[in-house]
């Protein structure tokens, strides 16, 4: 391949890990896959001897082209002065990526000499407006030449040493800040200066020997950076129609593929082998020397076999990234950090996407490129899957992979590197757990270098150059607070030079924060920059505890105690320890102190004692809040009290009484009343529901029972007579046969009025008619009813009787409605 061409692919291998679809097929990255990238690019007067024909004007227009519209960049071109030339900004749509590159016609100029550290400040300010803490922020350095800021005094050893202090001081604070660099270099650059810029800030130094091995070596880097899986790195040459076959799995959601070519008129396309799969999903930009494709599936839609057919003549390479549905980020270690030997590596892995149960997540590691493997399997722990790795046991490079596996395959893999060396380990004495501070409030950190389980003092042959806390706020900004060994005149610190560092967070502001700690220094070895984990805490406002008293109007009598009730609440963020007491003359009441949790509002009451002397009137009374906590604002509270003589309060505590029981009193009253109408009303219903049965005198005489005749009584209360012997204009019904004449009275009569209450209640069981049927006989007259002689008696259903020569039988209701059955049963009619 041309070197023209090698160049171009160097940066397209760079940054087609970065790439990803148009926003109107990939909608949005998940918040740990957004980069933002200051892209720096060396504009020095050598330049003009190692890059004559502008490749970084064509690489740089590739890397915007590559970026999706969600991802940040910004352009900074140095020489012996930095210039922006894009302010750090979102990508955005294809009109914006045209601004954005047609603003890099600039850098085909070149002169000046090569002022790192200029380049590394703009590039830091730039990232400093990416306030979203999820986003992770990069520098590529791009550089074919040593550190030269002024070419007149590049042989003044004190300037350089000034000058080289000053940059070590600029990746020192982006180390702290989190900003990793990626350095770049070609030409005559000193290799061990890019490789402390990367040591600094926990990034990677590649040099471009020879493009295709940069271009291996740096994609491993933006794999990782995205966590993305490799399929393809190859060169090929071509000599017609060339068919490459790849597949797409299931656990696929977007494939990039990238092929450059130095012949004009070379065509690029996919297709699939033997699905149905359209291509609908795929997108091909097509430019004079590379092309693009990319892949995009939603519910395995692609899944299957395909073919990547690149027509033409001449060299060209390929390039394929898959991104999958499942990944796995560890987040502790982090990339290209620095890890003490023989000591455990605490290992933290977050995933995306949804694990089934057959899944698993586990760590394998791999020591200075030994073929023996050793595998942790992780736990799930607070959403993270975590584990230990104890055998830390030799120095060199350890690559750790995070897998998700499904039985013995492995679905995705991610590698980190790690560094283990000869260094002190940088132990914290705190650990915040999501404590809450106020603003005002003062807290310390503390932090100290260990060797050999030994505090540092500087005789171990290790050098500190800083220790600091970075604080970060919600909302992504970053403080650097200096860790001081100074003693308590110029810090918190105790003891001066006792190797413990300590310093003040930041608690002026409020909001939520993680904090780490950062120790940089140097070794006999080199340099090292370590890091730990501080946690999170929140700073709140100072809160405020308020209070009222629940029922006003209070009275009393001297000598006796009062009730006085009160409702407190907690403003505060934080649980507040308060004292309640009482200010007022000639009372007294205990002090109380009570706890009350954050946002809670409390009932409580205060017992007040009044002296017999107090004066009759009104009295103010004061109920003084008191906090643990003197940043906590407090308001205290009153009310006032009548003071009564003894017949004037017994005089408004009845009135009270009444006026508060009144309703109570009303309905103890009228409950007898109510339950009489209630009985009252029962009783009239139910008398008309007795009344209204059908009621019958069957008659008969006695020696002749067929030629019986039906008499109905009335349905209401009355008397009837019945007349034996004689007419009897009276009565409703005359008897012939009786010697002596006489009457038959028969009554329906019902309870006495004074009872209906009792007789209601008595109704309702099921057995109790309150209707009374009686037969009564005027002398000389009888009946005779079950053998025995009767001139009165109540009478009840299907009861016999006879008298005057005639048998009659009472049928009530009950006996009519099984008669008529009876009947309808022998005539058929059931």
């Amino acid at each position: 391949m041309r070197p023209k061409n090698a160049f171009i692919w160097v940066f397209l291998s760079i940054f087609i890990g970065w790439a990803t679809l148009p926003g109107d097929v990939k909608a949005a990255m998940t918040a740990s896959e957004q980069i933002a990238v200051a892209l720096v690019i060396d504009t020095s007067g050598s330049m003009a001897e190692t890059d004559p024909n502008h490749l970084r004007k064509t690489a740089a227009d590739i890397f915007v082209d590559m970026l999706s519209p969600e991802d940040h960049v910004g352009i900074v071109s140095f020489a012996t002065e930095a210039t922006e030339l894009v302010p750090m900004q979102q990508v955005g749509d294809t009109a914006n990526k045209l601004v954005v590159k047609n603003t890099l016609d600039s850098i085909t100029k070149v002169d000046g000499n090569t002022n790192y550290r200029a380049a590394l400040e703009k590039a830091e300010e730039q990232l400093g407006s990416i306030k979203d803490p999820d986003v992770r922020k990069v520098i590529l350095f791009l550089t074919d030449g040593v550190p030269e800021p002024d070419y007149a005094l590049r042989e003044d050893t004190a300037f350089m040493t000034t000058y080289m202090d000053s940059v070590w001081q600029t990746t020192a604070r982006l180390g702290q800040k989190g900003i990793a660099v990626y350095p770049l270099g070609f030409g005559t650059v000193d290799t061990s200066i890019l490789q402390r810029i990367a040591t600094d800030t926990r990034g990677e130094a590649k040099f471009l020997g020879s493009a295709s091995d940069i271009a291996v070596n740096f994609v491993e880097v933006l794999r990782t950076l995205k966590n993305r899986q490799g399929f393809w790195n190859e060169s090929i040459t071509l000599a017609g129609e060339t068919v490459i076959p790849f597949q797409v799995d299931n656990y696929t959601s977007q494939v990039t593929m990238a092929v450059t070519y130095d012949t004009a008129g070379t065509d690029v396309f996919i297709r699939p082998v033997d699905s149905e799969a359209g291509n609908d999903r795929v997108s091909i930009q097509k430019n004079e020397q590379y092309s693009i494709l990319t892949m995009n599936q939603n519910d395995e839609e692609l899944a299957g076999d395909w073919e990547l057919v690149i027509t033409g003549t001449g060299n060209a390479q390929l390039f394929g990234d898959k991104d999958l549905t499942l990944k796995s980020w560890m987040t502790s270690p982090q990339a290209n950090t620095q890890v003490p030997i023989a000591e455990p590596i605490d290992l933290a892995v977050e995933v995306t996407g949804e694990l089934n149960e057959e899944m698993a997540v586990q760590v394998v590691v791999s020591k200075n490129g030994a073929a023996e493997l050793e595998t942790i399997p992780l736990n799930l722990k607070d959403g993270q899957y975590v584990g230990t790795y104890e055998n830390v046991d030799q120095a060199g490079s350890y690559i750790l992979e995070t897998q998700i596996i499904s039985g013995e395959s492995v679905i995705t893999s991610n590698s980190v590197s790690v560094s283990v060396q000869q260094l002190p380990v940088l132990k914290s004495e705190q650990k915040l757990k999501g404590d809450v501070f106020k603003v005002g409030e003062s807290q310390t950190i503390t932090g100290h270098l260990e060797v050999d389980e030994q505090i540092m003092d500087g005789s171990q042959g290790i050098i500190l150059n800083s220790m600091n806390v970075v604080a970060t706020y919600s909302d992504g900004r970053q403080e650097i607070i200096p860790m001081l060994d100074g003693g308590p005149e110029s810090s918190a610190d105790e003891t001066e030079g006792d190797g413990y560092y300590t310093a003040d967070l930041p608690l002026s502001e409020e909001g939520d924060y993680e904090v780490s700690l950062v120790a940089q220094g140097t070794t006999p070895q080199g340099n090292f920059t370590l890091q730990e984990d501080g946690g999170g805490y929140r700073v709140v406002w100072t809160g405020s505890i308020s209070g009222k008293v629940t029922e006003e109007g209070t009275y009393a009598k001297p000598g006796s105690t009062v009730t006085i009730p009160v409702q407190l609440k907690n403003d505060s963020e934080r649980n507040e320890t308060i004292r309640l007491s009482v200010e007022a003359e000639d009372a007294s009441a205990e002090e109380q102190t009570l706890v009350l949790e954050a946002g809670e509002t409390s009932v409580t009451e205060i017992k007040l004692a009044l002296d017999d002397s107090v004066p009759l009137g009104t009295k103010s009374v004061s109920v003084k809040v008191v906090a643990e906590d003197p940043l906590t604002q407090v308001q205290s509270f009153g009310t006032e009290i009548q003071l009564l003589s003894g017949s004037a309060f017994f005089q408004k505590k009845t009135q009270d009484f009444l006026a508060n029981n009144g309703l109570i009193l009303g309905l103890l009253v009228s409950v007898p009343f109510v339950i009489i109408g209630i009985g009252r009303l029962i009783y009239t219903i139910k008398l008309k529901q007795a009344l209204s049965i059908s009621r019958i005198l069957v008659y008969a005489k006695a020696d002749d029972s067929e030629d019986a005749q039906e008499w109905l009584l009335p349905k209401k209360a009355d008397t009837k007579l019945i007349a034996f012997g004689a007419e009897d204009k009276e009565a409703a019904l005359s008897l012939e046969g009786a010697k002596i004449p006489y009457r038959m009275i028969v009554k329906v009569e019902t309870s006495p009025a004074r009872f209906k209450c009792f007789e209601g209640y008595r109704a309702l069981s099921k057995t109790y008619i309150p209707v009374y049927i009686k037969i009564e006989t005027t002398p000389p007259g009888i009946f005779k009813m079950d053998g025995e002689v009767h001139t009165g008696k109540e009478i009840f259903d299907r009861d016999v009787f006879e008298s005057g020569g005639y048998r009659f039988i009472y049928k009530a209701e009950k006996a009519l409605a099984e008669e008529t059955k009876a009947r309808n049963v022998l005539e058929g009619k059931m």
